[in-house]
């Protein structure tokens, strides 16, 4: 039996059970994994759904248990079937805490019945008209007949949007603005909506946009002078019938006005088009040779005001190789950038679609890139996407003119595209040449990305990003850390770096042994083993020295070289113990030690016992009248969660400091109950010595209201 097999009976074994927990428990994980399809996995007990909607049903015919309806209601809310009606009635009529779950049921319900249950219908009817109940309820109510095409629907949509309640109205203006809908009621809404104030909130702006209708896409500015055409164009916009709405659509299509053929060009193309409001969209297919004819027709005319929305309509989805001729021209002709950006982007279908690129084609958007008439969102930007997708390496050619002469954006959008299809490898002195140029701010970042890191690699770092090492071998050994693959010539790179007097690069070396994008990301844990000493021997050097100067670092300061060896320490400090303790007692900065406090609770939190080489220092950094107070109450703390009972001496020790502090926090440290007995005496003594409880710092009144507790 396989795993699946057996998840499956383990599975229908539950939905039998008598237990109402199990069932229920049972119903949450299918509808849990069937959430989870939204992610594109299945739902490995879809098979079972039969057995899952009878389960659910089972439930809701027995009395609630905990939350046993609301499982089952959510489970019919995607299951239910038009028998379900009678029973999500029952549990309406019987005033469910679940109301709201079980109208989503009754909708689904409702929509599988051809005709939906009578019942049902007229129980969720009154519920809306009730007005005794609350604005959301009757909402609630009224979505649950949402997909319910009926002329009583429409009704009660109508007479909702009649209630005094402006939320109502707006629920039902809604609804009643569908495309379909509105033909018959777009009176009636544009009256509901002159009554409400402009900042009624989002769902009237749709409504408002609604009643608008689509004008068109590049002629909302633009007046028809012929009055036919603006009453099909009218037509078009507000429809009464599919037919008008059609015979409209031809009429500006078939006309001799540039601006009328195009803006019924947009209808066609635009999701707000002829489909938006077409009560049968299937029936705009059978327009398609003619309106794809009239585009490439448009095409021919010199000038046409229409290309634009010919090529938008053409587009690359129905572009052929035959259009190359047409776009040769209207690139050759045309100075307007929205003309070439959409050109450009039918160039990209014909160059698809061709097993033979036109090498004409190819030279003209090579053109649209170098011409400094054409703006670059749109016409150049596009091109170079065009060449590189369409052409692959056979673009270089182009985009390597791109990257040396192009304007800064060009030449950023270029190297990307170069990069996309392996030109790094192909042409990586070139790439390298340019992007040095560009320091750590290139010119533009296509699609979010970073072309630099791009062509170098990443990381830079994590805390010198910005900062170029100005000795060349130095800079040579970065660009090495930065490129994939882990071999000789990369930790030969990491130890030149490591190895030198400069602050930044042996910064940066840190980062790229420590971070999981660097070393260990290019050749897993074994490529941090060759550099460890050294390392390790880097991270005590430089958590004694002074901080680095701030401007070495752009995002972290005078911080970034602590910080970078203390990230490395993190890393090795479990095995490293005697390095830490080093750190913790001979650290540069506050800063630094308290970092490195971090860093011995992480290993406190993973450990059996404590080191006592770490136990030591903790004592004597405790101990220590030089360090502020609050650090050594943090040491002291640390002690007192270390596992074990290694530091019961170097909290009994701290008891004999004069800081009234440190001695409660060494107090608190041993009231364990492993070791309270043999030290209780001591404490008592302590805490009879220390001030009255107005004056007690909190350390002291935490040992004290332990001690009382104990007593009573």
């Amino acid at each position: 039996m396989n795993f699946a097999t057996s998840r499956l009976g383990e599975f229908g074994a539950r939905l039998d059970s008598d237990d109402v927990d199990v069932v229920r428990g049972a119903l949450d994980d299918y509808q849990s994994a069937q959430a989870d399809t939204r992610w594109g996995v299945d739902n490995p007990y879809w098979s079972l759904a039969d057995e899952v909607r009878f389960a659910a049903r089972n439930l809701l015919g027995r009395p609630p248990s905990g939350r046993s309806h609301a499982s089952a209601l959510t489970v019919l809310w995607h299951l239910a079937e038009a028998d379900d009606a009678d029973l999500i009635a029952d549990i309406l009529e019987g005033g469910t805490a679940e109301r709201e779950t079980a109208l989503l049921a009754a909708g689904t319900a409702l929509a599988q019945g051809e005709p939906p249950n009578p019942r049902l219908l007229a129980l969720i009817t009154a519920m809306v008209l009730d007005e005794s109940r609350g604005v959301q309820d009757r909402k609630g109510a009224m979505d649950a007949l949402e997909d319910l095409d009926l002329p009583e629907v429409e009704d009660l949509l109508v007479r909702l949007s009649e209630s005094p309640e402006r939320a109502l109205q707006v629920h039902a203006a809604v609804r009643l603005a569908m495309p379909l809908r509105l033909r018959v009621h777009r009176d009636r809404v544009r009256r509901l909506v002159e009554s409400w104030p402009e900042d009624a909130g989002w769902e009237v702006r749709e409504i408002r946009g609604a009643l608008e209708a689509f004008h068109s896409t590049y002629w909302k500015d633009t007046e028809l002078n012929d009055p036919a055409l603006r009453k099909a164009h009218d037509e078009l916009r507000f429809p009464v019938g599919d037919e008008g709405c059609l015979q409209a659509f031809a009429t500006l299509l078939r006309s001799d006005d540039p601006v009328a053929v195009g803006i019924a060009l947009d209808h066609y193309e635009s999701s707000e088009g002829l489909r938006h409001v077409l009560a049968d969209a299937g029936r705009a297919e059978a327009c398609l040779p003619e309106v794809l004819a009239r585009a490439r027709e448009v095409l021919r005319r010199p000038m046409s005001p229409a290309e634009v929305s010919a090529l938008n309509m053409i587009g690359a989805r129905y572009a052929e190789p035959g259009d190359a001729e047409l776009l040769l021209d209207v690139l050759a002709r045309t100075d307007s950038d929205a003309v070439r950006g959409k050109a450009v982007w039918v160039a990209y279908g014909v160059l698809d679609e061709a097993e033979v690129k036109d090498e004409r084609l190819v030279a003209a958007l090579g053109e649209v890139i170098f011409d400094p008439s054409a703006g670059f969102y749109g016409a150049k930007e596009t091109a170079i996407r065009v060449l590189a997708d369409s052409l692959g390496a056979d673009a270089d050619e182009i985009l390597l003119r791109a990257v040396r002469e192009g304007e800064p954006k060009v030449q950023a959008h270029a190297a990307y595209y170069l990069v996309r299809t392996g030109g790094v490898d192909r042409h990586r002195a070139v790439l390298e040449e340019v992007a040095e140029g560009w320091g750590d701010q290139p010119p533009h970042r296509p699609w979010g990305e970073d072309p630099v890191e791009l062509i170098f690699g990443k990381p830079h770092s994590v805390h010198w990003i910005g900062h170029r090492l100005a000795d060349r071998d130095l800079y040579r050994a970065h660009k090495r850390l930065r490129a994939p693959g882990v071999d000789e010539s990369y930790h030969r790179a990491l130890r030149v770096l490591l190895e030198s007097d400069d602050e930044a690069a042996v910064g940066i070396a840190l980062d790229h042994w420590w971070s999981p994008d660097g070393a260990v990301k290019r050749g897993g844990e074994e490529a941090r083993a060759p550099e460890r000493a050294l390392v390790l021997d880097r991270i005590r050097e430089v958590l004694r020295q002074p901080p680095s100067p701030a401007g070495l670092s752009r995002d972290y300061g005078a911080e970034a070289k602590h910080l970078a060896a203390l990230s490395a320490l993190a890393v090795v400090a479990a095995d490293e113990p005697s390095l830490l303790a080093e750190v913790v007692a001979a650290a540069a900065t506050e800063h630094v030690r308290e970092r490195a406090l971090d860093a011995v609770q992480a290993v406190f939190d993973d450990a059996q016992e404590a080191d006592l080489r770490l136990v030591e220092v903790l004592g004597n950094l405790a101990c220590e009248e030089s360090v502020p107070v609050s650090t050594r109450v943090r040491a002291l703390d640390l002690l007192d969660a270390s596992p074990g009972t290694n530091a019961v001496e170097a909290l009994v020790r701290a008891t004999r400091c004069p800081e009234v502090e440190i001695q409660a926090a060494a107090a608190w440290g041993l009231m364990w109950d492993e070791v309270i007995e043999d030290h209780r005496a001591l404490i008592e003594e302590l805490s009879g010595g220390w001030p009255a409880a107005e004056d007690a710092p909190w350390e002291v009144r935490r040992v004290r209201d332990f001690l009382d507790a104990a007593e009573e």
